[in-house]
């Protein structure tokens, strides 16, 4: 299977998430990820909104989503999440991703009105609208919060950072206060048995809520102090939580349904987080990484040492070649400003420029140029124009190629990520690709959904067929509102309903009157696919039919379907198993008229026990896996021969209705589609024949 895991998924170590998934395939995907591969774990450093996180979706063809909230960290400041959980399961209702389980912090049960108790609702209505409209198996998870030594943004990440800069913590909560925490092997142990155990098809399973428990017992008072031996100069304190009680939890279902428990007491362990945190980002420091570091620190200290000293060897320069006809031609202010400019760029070259001014204004006054008159003469502006001039052109030429180079190494690096991105899409796809031709090949695994429609339809009787059919449609059709009404004979103005998908049972007619389909049963009648697509109110959106001897027995009717599954390929696939269904049923009757002297007492329509008896085990199965209704009546022969009672049942039962002989020697009635509300109605119309009958619950 194939497993994303998004949110805050960064608390997930390789170990942790074999755990959890076992040997499925599993993908992380996230912004703060490093993109690599390990086995059977894949990273992918990408946001989860966006096209590129859709192409990853739709690529990998998910099976099953864990969304972990960044609720499980702490005071975290992550935004977003309700933006991210639509956009995710947006993409599982269009992959049909199985199963969806979104992880969030138990501070969701508290009774406390705020921005987060809105966030926790809304994230709650969303996963329980995509779960009953579109019938993803949806699993919500209320957990402590999280506690790692390896994910950097982890709350007690954020605490350990803090005291390796020396900084003081202020905790959010009381000294004497529980450390409510849960460490991610016990949720991984938790995952494991949970999946063990789901089952998806089970319409009463389609959303549910778990709380875990913790059992921690640490208090924070205890924690820093443990904490404190390891920084021995650390400095914390306590607030006081801004949120009162504990979390009210319901049914215990982490133990009573998956015999899980937390088996640590995950703060008590603090210094082994510590240790984690330590080898994985505390780096020992080297004499050349300090040298470098204080020199990348005084950078700005060096450029102003490089004006002060470059203006002071310019002056000494000027002094000294003063006199000297080879450096007359050669202005050091001007060549000390385009140097500046060239390598500081606009902003220190301008200062320069103004300092070389100063010192030619001062250069003037030494050859006795008084200022009214540096003024006021026009052509002593030439040099300070000049300098001004270079200083702004070199340094529009250094700043616009460094922004050009910063821009390109940005295009350059958006370009290699990309490419790196499809690249590895492209040989996980080739992966997949090789592994399922070979799984095709060596275990013909590509026809056994065929293979187990056709084995499941192999039978002789009828209405083995028919009881089968719904679950195999379900299955094939990814769908839950599957009907089969039968037509008995060819003047009926009814249609029987015979089996139906739980889902819809209740709310299905026992009956529909043929004259009010007239226009299904002409489509159905020539062999295409009723459509619905005037959107009729009450009517299915696909009709298909099944006929025998030319004349149309069997409706089909497949009512609920999602949006993209209104297309040709759909309408195929219920043709084929229209057309597989209707091969089985029709050689089913034909065998069934071949042993009918063995089926019915002869000379009536009454079933033999043996035959009876399979028919009956075939109703009660139907019953307990909810495709049907049925009651068996016990109706007292009173001395009256068996062609006596088969002459006044035939006109009183429904065509899809049994009646059989019992060990007893009474006649018992299998009526199909019959519940409590029906039942009495039933019963009358015998007694009002003057026959004694009543309902029991086995043949006799």
């Amino acid at each position: 299977m194939d497993t994303l895991v998004v949110g805050s998924n960064g608390y997930f170590s390789k170990e942790s998430l074999e755990l959890a998934f076992g040997k499925d395939n599993i993908i992380l995907c996230g912004n703060d990820l490093e993109s690599k591969k390990d086995g059977t774990v894949r990273w992918f450093g990408k946001s989860i909104i966006g096209e590129e996180f859709k192409t990853l979706f739709l690529t990998y063809g998910f099976e099953r989503v864990v969304f972990l909230s960044h609720f499980l960290n702490k005071d975290s400041f992550d935004v977003g999440e309700i933006e991210q959980l639509r956009n995710v399961l947006s993409l599982c209702r269009k992959a049909n991703v199985r199963q969806f389980v979104y992880i969030t912090s138990d501070e969701a049960l508290l009774d406390v009105e705020n921005s987060d108790s809105i966030i926790y609702r809304s994230v709650e209505s969303i996963c329980r609208y995509y779960a009953e409209h579109y019938q993803i198996s949806v699993k919500i998870i209320y957990s402590p919060h999280l506690i790692s030594g390896h994910y950097k943004e982890d709350f007690w990440c954020r605490v350990f950072a803090a005291f390796e800069k020396g900084d003081a913590v202020e905790i959010k909560a009381s000294a004497d206060e529980i450390a409510d925490f849960l460490c991610i092997e016990d949720l991984a142990a938790f995952l494991s048995r949970m999946f063990d155990s789901w089952n998806e098809n089970d319409a009463d399973d389609f959303y549910e809520t778990i709380y875990l428990r913790s059992g921690a017992r640490t208090t924070y008072k205890e924690a820093f102090e443990i904490i404190k031996k390891i920084y021995k100069n650390s400095k914390v304190s306590f607030a006081g939580s801004t949120i009162k009680g504990r979390p009210e939890y319901g049914q215990d279902i982490a133990r009573e349904n998956y015999g899980w428990f937390a088996k640590k007491d995950a703060v008590s362990e603090i210094d082994r987080y510590v240790e984690e945190y330590q080898s994985v980002f505390h780096v020992k420091r080297k004499i050349s990484d300090f040298l470098r570091e204080k020199l990348r620190i005084n950078g700005k200290v060096m450029m102003v040492v490089e004006l002060i000293l470059g203006a002071f060897l310019v002056e000494v320069f000027n002094y000294y070649s003063n006199g000297s006809v080879q450096f007359r031609m050669i202005d050091a202010r001007l060549l000390f400003v385009v140097l500046m400019s060239s390598v500081y760029g606009t902003g220190i070259g301008g200062i320069t420029a103004f300092i070389e001014i100063v010192s030619l204004v001062a250069a003037y006054y030494r050859q006795g140029t008084n200022g009214i008159l540096l003024f006021y003469d026009p052509s002593n502006w030439i040099p300070f124009i000049l300098l001004m001039v270079a200083a702004a052109v070199c340094g529009y030429i250094k700043q616009s190629k460094d922004e050009n180079l910063a821009f390109i190494n940005d295009e350059n690096k958006i370009l290699k990520e990309e490419k790196n991105f499809v690249s590895r899409l492209y040989e996980e796809a080739m992966e997949y690709k090789n592994q399922y031709k070979q799984d095709l090949i060596g275990s013909r695994d590509g026809f056994g959904r065929i293979f187990d429609v056709v084995k499941k339809l192999s039978t002789t009787v009828p209405e083995e067929i028919f009881a089968e059919s719904i679950p195999v449609m379900e299955e094939v059709l990814n769908n839950k509102s599957i009907a089969i009404y039968t037509i008995n004979d060819k003047g009926a103005r009814f249609a029987r309903l015979n089996v139906a998908s739980e889902q819809i049972s209740n709310s299905l007619k026992k009956s529909i009157n043929l004259d009010d389909y007239r226009q299904v049963i002409e489509t159905v009648s020539d062999g295409e696919i009723w459509f619905n697509k005037d959107v009729k109110e009450g009517f299915p959106t696909y009709v298909a039919g099944i006929k025998s001897d030319g004349v149309l027995n069997v409706l089909i009717m497949i009512y609920h379907v999602e949006y993209i599954q209104i297309s040709t390929y759909y309408t195929n696939l219920i043709r084929i198993l229209s057309g597989l269904m209707e091969n089985f049923i029709i050689k089913a009757w034909e065998y069934q008229k071949a042993v009918a002297d063995k089926t019915y007492v002869s000379g009536t329509q009454i079933a033999k026990t043996e035959y009876f008896l399979q028919q009956y085990e075939i109703q009660k199965e139907m019953a307990e896996n909810k495709l049907t209704d049925f009651r068996l009546f016990r109706i007292m022969r009173d001395n009256r021969s068996l062609s006596e009672l088969d002459e006044m049942l035939q006109t009183k039962i429904r065509n899809n209705d049994i009646i059989g002989l019992g060990s007893d020697g009474n006649i018992y009635l299998l009526a199909s589609q019959v519940d409590e509300s029906s039942e009495s109605i039933v019963l009358k119309r015998f007694t009002n024949m003057g026959l004694r009958c009543d309902i029991v619950e086995n043949v006799g």
